[in-house]
């Protein structure tokens, strides 16, 4: 009976942080709509736009998984937990939006993003914009799992670290297209290729997750974490290179990974590589555990 009640105690303590933090998922949301070109009513009931779907399911989960990072060190007091969650979720609405800007303007520079989404409802620009999103708000979570010392610390600790994480992201869409034997953009844009797309989205998830296992717990020494990050990251990044060669010759022996992807635009094939890029991230995360 005690376990029961002690349950039922601790569900009800964290009801208030579970409605705070619906509530800046809720503003996180309304900020994205009111500062974005599109027609979020018109693109999801009117025009019943898959593309704009997932860009906007993945921007969302992105969000709360950013915002569950305020709470990594709740339990301290009631009022220190509503400011750490206030804090984290002013973070999660400015920082949020302002990566799907360095999504449109650096990761999918070569052409509109907003037209792919909106005119051609080109899913695979939605997965990669998708997935940009959900890394970023991986590392926002381990970001805001971290201390600082002092609330101005605070504010330039993660100002800091952030920007790290979305040069990380950068050099990882370069890296991908590295990898490749096609051009990423041509044949998203022209070819509105999906399995592309999703194979892409799931390599920027792969590094969002491998860069919040960095941060998680990273407080205000910035020169010790910064080189504790980008090792950890650009590592991580190397042994995703060879998961694109797995793939190819293991898990797709019968045909290869660029004919399926480029040629064939088989969804499955993009899928089996995201999720293959996905699990080794977090193999690799479980495996050179930092904190």
């Amino acid at each position: 009976m005690e376990i029961v009640t002690l349950s039922i105690s601790r569900i009800l303590n964290g009801m208030p942080h579970f409605a705070l933090l619906l509530i800046g998922l809720f503003l996180a949301k309304l900020f994205f709509k009111m500062t974005s070109s599109f027609d979020f009513d018109n693109e999801l009931t009117e025009k019943d736009n898959p593309a704009f779907g997932v860009y906007l399911s993945g921007y969302l989960l992105g969000a709360g998984f950013a915002l569950t990072g305020a709470l990594f060190n709740s339990g301290l007091s009631f009022i220190a937990d509503m400011q750490n969650a206030a804090f984290g979720i002013i973070a999660t609405i400015l920082l949020m939006r302002f990566s799907l800007f360095i999504n449109h303007k650096i990761i999918l520079s070569k052409f509109s993003v907003s037209k792919e989404i909106s005119t051609d409802k080109n899913s695979g620009t939605g997965f990669v914009v998708a997935g940009g999103a959900i890394a970023t708000g991986l590392m926002l979570n381990g970001m805001l799992s971290g201390s600082s010392d002092s609330w101005w610390l605070a504010f330039r600790d993660v100002a800091v670290y952030y920007c790290i994480g979305q040069i990380l992201l950068i050099i990882g869409g370069v890296l991908f297209q590295w990898m490749t034997t096609y051009d990423v953009h041509e044949i998203i844009e022209h070819d509105d290729n999906l399995p592309a797309g999703i194979s892409f989205g799931g390599f920027l998830i792969a590094i969002g997750i491998i860069v919040r296992n960095s941060l998680i717990g990273a407080g205000s020494n910035l020169g010790e974490e910064l080189v504790i990050t980008v090792i950890f990251a650009i590592v991580g990044m190397l042994l995703l290179i060879p998961t694109h060669v797995i793939v190819d010759k293991i898990l797709l022996p019968a045909s290869p990974l660029p004919k399926e992807i480029k040629e064939d635009k088989n969804p499955a094939a993009g899928a089996i590589a995201a999720g293959s890029f996905i699990i080794v991230a977090l193999i690799y995360a479980a495996a050179v555990n930092l904190h």
